[in-house]
């Protein structure tokens, strides 16, 4: 073969195996880019991996701690006001919702309803004056939150006619208590006393004020009403007070 001839196939030679080699290049590229999507990404970001939110509620934590665990989730314990009307020490809500589809290991926050370390009785403060409401509610590590004016009228102005929470009851340290209070007595206008004698002292209360005039009696509590004064059919202004007995006072 002459010398010429030889150096030019030669020089095929090189550039063939030069181009196969950039497109064995490029092919290993385009390998490895399709291996690193749909093999290492999957895994690295779990794309594809979904669990649902199991429902936890009415749990106390650590029946919840035992789902969320299995289901492959964090949690995170949130504050939650005390709520007396439902139960205690149990979760009442949660985020995500039960049923929502999340990442494994997302963190599912839940409120506990934590019954509280100290609770106290309210006062009865019916019929006192604000300031002395005021002090009773405090003495008892409890807040006025608002005082309103009532439609009531009581003999006396800016007296209690209504509270909530009711007296008695028994609330956690610090809950706030909404007072209303009396505009007093009706003046130029006159209702008459009904008869309450022989009803029950719920009864006799509700009549009462159900004609504009103003019942406490806090002895009488239940029983049948057996005297009231003034008697029925006297004339008073609205918020003038009627007082009941029952047997043995």
């Amino acid at each position: 073969m002459a010398r010429s001839d030889r150096g030019g196939f030669l020089s095929a030679l090189t550039d063939r195996a030069f181009w196969l080699g950039l497109i064995a290049i490029g092919l290993g590229l385009v390998l490895f880019a399709l291996l690193f999507n749909f093999a290492v990404m999957p895994i690295w970001t779990r794309h594809d991996a979904a669990v649902t939110v199991p429902d936890v509620k009415e749990m106390t934590p650590d029946e919840a701690h035992s789902e969320l665990l299995l289901a492959g989730l964090e949690w995170e314990a949130r504050e939650q006001p005390y709520n007396p009307n439902v139960a205690a020490d149990v979760i009442v809500d949660q985020s995500p919702a039960a049923g929502t589809t999340v990442k494994p290991g997302r963190r599912i926050y839940y409120y506990v309803n934590v019954s509280p370390k100290q609770l106290v009785v309210v006062p009865r403060v019916v019929s006192l004056s604000e300031g002395k409401a005021r002090e009773d509610i405090g003495d008892r590590g409890l807040v006025v939150d608002r005082v309103e004016l009532d439609s009531v009228r009581t003999p006396y102005e800016n007296t209690i006619t209504r509270q909530e929470p009711a007296a008695e009851s028994r609330v956690p340290v610090g809950t706030r208590v909404t007072l209303w209070i009396s505009p007093g007595i009706e003046n130029g206008r006159e209702v008459t006393v009904p008869d309450v004698v022989g009803m029950t002292v719920s009864e006799a209360r509700t009549a009462i004020r159900g004609a504009e005039l103003w019942v406490d009696s806090p002895r009488a509590v239940e029983g049948e009403v057996v005297r009231q004064e003034p008697s029925r059919g006297e004339r008073l202004n609205p918020g003038q007070e009627v007082r009941i007995y029952t047997e043995g006072q």
